[in-house]
Protein backbone atom coordinates (compact mmCIF):
# COMPACT_ATOMS: atom_id res chain seq x y z
CA UNK A 1 0.00 0.00 0.00
CA UNK A 2 1.22 3.44 -0.89
CA UNK A 3 1.92 5.53 2.55
CA UNK A 4 3.26 8.79 0.21
CA UNK A 5 2.25 12.27 1.91
CA UNK A 6 2.70 14.16 -0.63
CA UNK A 7 -0.69 15.95 -1.79
CA UNK A 8 -3.16 14.50 -4.72
CA UNK A 9 -4.32 17.18 -6.96
CA UNK A 10 -7.93 17.02 -7.58
CA UNK A 11 -9.28 18.78 -10.65
CA UNK A 12 -13.47 19.36 -10.62
CA UNK A 13 -12.95 19.10 -6.37
CA UNK A 14 -16.48 21.40 -6.26
CA UNK A 15 -18.33 19.37 -8.57
CA UNK A 16 -19.38 15.84 -8.29
CA UNK A 17 -16.87 13.13 -8.84
CA UNK A 18 -13.97 15.58 -8.00
CA UNK A 19 -16.43 16.63 -4.53
CA UNK A 20 -16.57 12.58 -4.39
CA UNK A 21 -12.77 12.46 -4.61
CA UNK A 22 -11.51 14.71 -2.04
CA UNK A 23 -14.02 13.38 0.78
CA UNK A 24 -12.60 10.06 0.27
CA UNK A 25 -8.92 11.54 0.14
CA UNK A 26 -9.55 13.36 3.64
CA UNK A 27 -11.44 10.88 4.96
CA UNK A 28 -8.51 8.31 3.75
CA UNK A 29 -6.01 10.99 6.38
CA UNK A 30 -4.23 11.90 2.46
CA UNK A 31 -3.44 15.49 1.87
CA UNK A 32 -5.48 17.69 -0.59
CA UNK A 33 -4.78 20.03 -3.18
CA UNK A 34 -7.72 21.25 -5.34
CA UNK A 35 -7.47 22.66 -8.50
CA UNK A 36 -10.76 25.50 -8.72
CA UNK A 37 -11.80 28.33 -10.60
CA UNK A 38 -12.88 30.26 -8.06
CA UNK A 39 -11.21 30.23 -4.46
CA UNK A 40 -13.19 32.38 -3.00
CA UNK A 41 -16.53 30.91 -4.06
CA UNK A 42 -18.96 29.18 -1.16
CA UNK A 43 -18.11 25.27 -2.27
CA UNK A 44 -14.08 26.51 -2.34
CA UNK A 45 -13.73 27.94 0.88
CA UNK A 46 -15.70 25.19 2.28
CA UNK A 47 -13.27 22.91 1.01
CA UNK A 48 -10.55 25.15 2.60
CA UNK A 49 -11.94 24.88 6.01
CA UNK A 50 -12.01 21.05 5.38
CA UNK A 51 -8.20 21.58 5.17
CA UNK A 52 -7.70 21.36 1.58
CA UNK A 53 -4.91 23.38 -0.44
CA UNK A 54 -6.54 25.88 -3.02
CA UNK A 55 -5.48 26.32 -6.36
CA UNK A 56 -6.79 29.26 -8.46
CA UNK A 57 -6.71 28.90 -12.19
CA UNK A 58 -8.73 27.69 -15.53
CA UNK A 59 -7.83 24.93 -17.91
CA UNK A 60 -6.07 27.50 -20.22
CA UNK A 61 -3.50 28.56 -17.33
CA UNK A 62 -1.02 25.92 -18.32
CA UNK A 63 1.39 27.22 -16.12
CA UNK A 64 -0.81 27.21 -13.11
CA UNK A 65 -1.66 23.46 -13.97
CA UNK A 66 1.72 22.92 -14.01
CA UNK A 67 2.59 24.72 -10.49
CA UNK A 68 -0.68 22.81 -8.89
CA UNK A 69 1.35 19.39 -10.21
CA UNK A 70 4.45 20.44 -8.56
CA UNK A 71 5.27 18.32 -5.90
CA UNK A 72 2.10 16.03 -5.79
CA UNK A 73 1.66 12.57 -5.52
CA UNK A 74 -0.94 12.24 -7.77
CA UNK A 75 -3.51 13.75 -9.61
CA UNK A 76 -7.59 12.85 -10.39
CA UNK A 77 -8.68 14.29 -13.55
CA UNK A 78 -12.34 14.67 -14.58
CA UNK A 79 -13.83 17.59 -17.19
CA UNK A 80 -16.68 19.53 -16.28
CA UNK A 81 -19.53 17.77 -19.02
CA UNK A 82 -20.39 21.49 -20.38
CA UNK A 83 -16.81 21.62 -22.25
CA UNK A 84 -16.82 20.67 -26.39
CA UNK A 85 -15.58 17.56 -27.63
CA UNK A 86 -12.90 19.72 -29.00
CA UNK A 87 -11.90 21.42 -25.83
CA UNK A 88 -12.49 18.06 -23.98
CA UNK A 89 -9.75 16.35 -25.39
CA UNK A 90 -7.35 19.66 -25.78
CA UNK A 91 -7.47 20.26 -21.61
CA UNK A 92 -7.61 16.36 -21.20
CA UNK A 93 -4.33 15.75 -23.35
CA UNK A 94 -2.71 18.50 -21.91
CA UNK A 95 -3.64 18.09 -18.53
CA UNK A 96 -2.39 14.33 -19.26
CA UNK A 97 1.31 16.00 -20.81
CA UNK A 98 1.79 18.38 -17.55
CA UNK A 99 1.47 15.24 -15.66
CA UNK A 100 4.17 13.32 -17.73
CA UNK A 101 6.59 15.71 -17.20
CA UNK A 102 6.15 16.25 -13.59
CA UNK A 103 6.81 13.96 -10.86
CA UNK A 104 3.78 12.70 -10.77
CA UNK A 105 3.42 8.89 -8.98
CA UNK A 106 -0.26 7.81 -10.54
CA UNK A 107 -2.92 9.83 -12.39
CA UNK A 108 -6.28 8.59 -12.40
CA UNK A 109 -8.63 10.18 -15.25
CA UNK A 110 -12.37 9.21 -14.90
CA UNK A 111 -13.27 8.47 -18.57
CA UNK A 112 -16.96 7.47 -18.94
CA UNK A 113 -18.03 3.92 -19.42
CA UNK A 114 -19.95 4.25 -22.43
CA UNK A 115 -16.56 5.35 -24.19
CA UNK A 116 -15.53 1.90 -26.22
CA UNK A 117 -12.13 0.89 -27.90
CA UNK A 118 -13.60 1.95 -31.18
CA UNK A 119 -14.84 5.59 -32.32
CA UNK A 120 -17.87 6.55 -33.24
CA UNK A 121 -17.23 9.29 -35.81
CA UNK A 122 -19.24 11.38 -33.11
CA UNK A 123 -16.81 14.60 -31.62
CA UNK A 124 -18.93 14.23 -28.48
CA UNK A 125 -18.89 10.65 -28.17
CA UNK A 126 -15.35 9.73 -28.67
CA UNK A 127 -13.95 12.79 -26.83
CA UNK A 128 -13.43 10.67 -23.54
CA UNK A 129 -11.64 7.29 -26.11
CA UNK A 130 -9.56 10.05 -27.67
CA UNK A 131 -8.20 11.28 -24.50
CA UNK A 132 -7.66 7.79 -22.91
CA UNK A 133 -5.82 6.41 -26.05
CA UNK A 134 -3.69 9.47 -25.12
CA UNK A 135 -2.78 8.46 -21.65
CA UNK A 136 -1.20 5.11 -22.97
CA UNK A 137 1.63 6.42 -25.07
CA UNK A 138 2.90 8.50 -22.20
CA UNK A 139 5.16 7.44 -19.23
CA UNK A 140 3.12 7.86 -16.74
CA UNK A 141 1.29 4.96 -14.16
CA UNK A 142 -2.80 5.96 -15.41
CA UNK A 143 -5.38 4.40 -14.15
CA UNK A 144 -8.63 5.18 -16.17
CA UNK A 145 -11.73 4.54 -14.17
CA UNK A 146 -15.14 4.33 -16.29
CA UNK A 147 -17.93 5.03 -14.14
CA UNK A 148 -21.69 3.34 -15.27
CA UNK A 149 -24.42 5.36 -15.27
CA UNK A 150 -24.99 8.16 -12.26
CA UNK A 151 -27.72 6.71 -9.78
CA UNK A 152 -28.06 10.57 -9.74
CA UNK A 153 -29.41 11.18 -13.38
CA UNK A 154 -32.55 8.66 -12.23
CA UNK A 155 -33.74 11.64 -9.79
CA UNK A 156 -33.45 14.68 -11.87
CA UNK A 157 -36.14 16.85 -12.94
CA UNK A 158 -38.23 15.62 -15.90
CA UNK A 159 -37.68 12.11 -15.91
CA UNK A 160 -41.32 11.98 -14.68
CA UNK A 161 -41.49 11.21 -11.32
CA UNK A 162 -43.71 14.22 -10.16
CA UNK A 163 -45.73 12.56 -12.18
CA UNK A 164 -46.02 9.05 -10.62
CA UNK A 165 -43.60 7.34 -13.26
CA UNK A 166 -39.93 6.93 -13.72
CA UNK A 167 -38.52 7.47 -17.35
CA UNK A 168 -35.27 5.63 -18.36
CA UNK A 169 -33.59 4.03 -20.80
CA UNK A 170 -33.57 0.70 -20.96
CA UNK A 171 -36.56 -2.02 -21.85
CA UNK A 172 -38.52 -3.55 -18.38
CA UNK A 173 -36.78 -6.64 -18.31
CA UNK A 174 -33.26 -5.45 -19.49
CA UNK A 175 -30.98 -4.63 -16.66
CA UNK A 176 -28.61 -1.35 -16.18
CA UNK A 177 -25.32 -0.57 -14.37
CA UNK A 178 -25.63 2.03 -11.87
CA UNK A 179 -22.59 3.95 -10.21
CA UNK A 180 -23.11 6.29 -7.05
CA UNK A 181 -21.35 9.50 -7.71
CA UNK A 182 -19.96 8.67 -3.31
CA UNK A 183 -18.53 5.38 -4.26
CA UNK A 184 -16.46 6.83 -7.07
CA UNK A 185 -14.49 8.86 -4.54
CA UNK A 186 -13.91 5.68 -2.53
CA UNK A 187 -12.41 4.06 -5.56
CA UNK A 188 -10.54 6.79 -6.18
CA UNK A 189 -9.05 6.29 -2.58
CA UNK A 190 -8.72 2.59 -2.86
CA UNK A 191 -6.78 2.96 -6.45
CA UNK A 192 -4.86 5.77 -5.10
CA UNK A 193 -3.60 3.62 -1.98
CA UNK A 194 -2.22 0.93 -4.22
CA UNK A 195 -0.18 1.96 -7.30
CA UNK A 196 1.35 -1.58 -8.09
CA UNK A 197 -2.75 -3.08 -7.87
CA UNK A 198 -4.27 -0.78 -10.34
CA UNK A 199 -1.38 1.01 -12.26
CA UNK A 200 -2.40 0.97 -16.07
CA UNK A 201 -5.65 -0.71 -15.57
CA UNK A 202 -9.08 0.37 -17.38
CA UNK A 203 -12.13 -0.64 -15.59
CA UNK A 204 -15.36 0.14 -15.24
CA UNK A 205 -16.72 0.43 -11.84
CA UNK A 206 -20.91 0.32 -10.52
CA UNK A 207 -22.58 0.29 -7.56
CA UNK A 208 -25.09 -1.92 -8.54
CA UNK A 209 -26.62 -3.66 -11.51
CA UNK A 210 -31.01 -3.59 -11.59
CA UNK A 211 -33.55 -4.64 -13.93
CA UNK A 212 -36.70 -2.06 -15.58
CA UNK A 213 -38.79 -3.91 -13.05
CA UNK A 214 -36.75 -3.61 -9.87
CA UNK A 215 -36.26 0.26 -10.40
CA UNK A 216 -40.08 0.24 -10.12
CA UNK A 217 -39.89 -1.88 -7.32
CA UNK A 218 -37.00 0.12 -5.43
CA UNK A 219 -38.90 3.46 -6.36
CA UNK A 220 -41.96 2.41 -5.47
CA UNK A 221 -40.94 1.26 -2.12
CA UNK A 222 -38.37 4.40 -1.01
CA UNK A 223 -41.35 6.80 -2.35
CA UNK A 224 -43.78 4.75 -0.44
CA UNK A 225 -46.93 4.82 -3.24
CA UNK A 226 -46.57 3.75 -7.04
CA UNK A 227 -43.92 4.32 -9.33
CA UNK A 228 -44.40 2.80 -12.90
CA UNK A 229 -41.35 2.46 -15.09
CA UNK A 230 -40.86 3.07 -18.63
CA UNK A 231 -38.39 3.52 -21.04
CA UNK A 232 -38.64 6.35 -23.37
CA UNK A 233 -40.26 5.88 -26.34
CA UNK A 234 -38.83 5.41 -29.69
CA UNK A 235 -39.78 8.62 -31.06
CA UNK A 236 -37.93 10.66 -27.89
CA UNK A 237 -35.15 8.58 -28.81
CA UNK A 238 -35.16 8.76 -32.43
CA UNK A 239 -35.27 12.79 -32.07
CA UNK A 240 -31.92 12.79 -28.95
CA UNK A 241 -28.83 11.41 -30.42
CA UNK A 242 -27.04 11.21 -27.04
CA UNK A 243 -30.12 9.30 -25.61
CA UNK A 244 -30.32 7.11 -28.64
CA UNK A 245 -26.97 6.42 -27.85
CA UNK A 246 -27.12 5.68 -24.54
CA UNK A 247 -29.58 3.37 -25.37
CA UNK A 248 -28.27 1.31 -28.00
CA UNK A 249 -25.00 1.05 -26.02
CA UNK A 250 -26.98 -0.46 -23.23
CA UNK A 251 -28.34 -3.03 -25.32
CA UNK A 252 -25.29 -4.30 -27.65
CA UNK A 253 -22.51 -1.42 -26.98
CA UNK A 254 -20.10 -0.53 -23.89
CA UNK A 255 -22.96 0.14 -21.39
CA UNK A 256 -24.30 -3.50 -21.81
CA UNK A 257 -21.23 -5.48 -20.39
CA UNK A 258 -21.57 -7.18 -17.09
CA UNK A 259 -19.55 -5.27 -14.15
CA UNK A 260 -18.71 -7.74 -11.57
CA UNK A 261 -20.18 -6.32 -8.22
CA UNK A 262 -18.27 -8.53 -5.90
CA UNK A 263 -15.13 -7.45 -7.30
CA UNK A 264 -16.24 -3.83 -7.21
CA UNK A 265 -17.13 -4.70 -3.36
CA UNK A 266 -14.12 -6.22 -2.72
CA UNK A 267 -12.61 -2.71 -3.47
CA UNK A 268 -14.79 -0.53 -1.93
CA UNK A 269 -16.81 -2.48 1.03
CA UNK A 270 -19.41 0.31 1.29
CA UNK A 271 -20.43 -0.04 -2.26
CA UNK A 272 -24.02 1.37 -2.41
CA UNK A 273 -26.85 -0.48 -3.83
CA UNK A 274 -29.99 2.01 -5.50
CA UNK A 275 -31.91 1.51 -2.58
CA UNK A 276 -29.65 2.46 0.41
CA UNK A 277 -28.62 5.68 -1.89
CA UNK A 278 -32.26 6.63 -2.61
CA UNK A 279 -33.08 6.22 1.36
CA UNK A 280 -30.12 7.96 2.14
CA UNK A 281 -28.00 10.26 0.39
CA UNK A 282 -29.91 10.47 -2.38
CA UNK A 283 -33.11 11.25 -0.64
CA UNK A 284 -33.59 14.96 -0.61
CA UNK A 285 -33.14 15.04 -4.59
CA UNK A 286 -35.60 12.11 -4.83
CA UNK A 287 -37.79 14.24 -2.66
CA UNK A 288 -37.17 17.16 -4.80
CA UNK A 289 -38.34 14.84 -8.61
CA UNK A 290 -40.95 14.08 -6.64
CA UNK A 291 -42.13 17.45 -5.98
CA UNK A 292 -45.33 18.23 -4.14
CA UNK A 293 -45.89 14.77 -3.36
CA UNK A 294 -42.72 14.02 -1.76
CA UNK A 295 -42.28 10.77 0.53
CA UNK A 296 -44.79 9.31 2.38
CA UNK A 297 -44.59 9.22 6.34
CA UNK A 298 -44.68 5.66 6.21
CA UNK A 299 -41.98 5.81 3.39
CA UNK A 300 -39.75 8.33 5.65
CA UNK A 301 -39.80 6.03 8.88
CA UNK A 302 -38.99 2.32 7.20
CA UNK A 303 -35.88 2.79 5.22
CA UNK A 304 -32.71 4.08 6.21
CA UNK A 305 -29.40 3.70 4.21
CA UNK A 306 -27.17 0.57 4.75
Amino acid sequence: MIDDKRPILVFGATGRQGGSVVKALLRAGRPVRAFVLDATGTASLKLRDEGVELVQGSFEDRDVIRSAMKGAYGVFSVLPGNLTAEDEVRHGVAIADIAAGADIGHFIYSSGASAGDVLTGVPRFDAKPRIEAHFRDLPITTTIIRPMIFMEMLVRPGFGLDQGRLVSLIRRDHAIHLTAVEDIGKFAAAVFADGARFGGKTMKIASDRVTGRELEVAFSEIAGRQITYERFPDKVLAANADLAHMAKSLEDGPLSEVVDLDAMREINPELLSLRSWLAGSGRQALEEALGDNGLTVASAGRHRAT
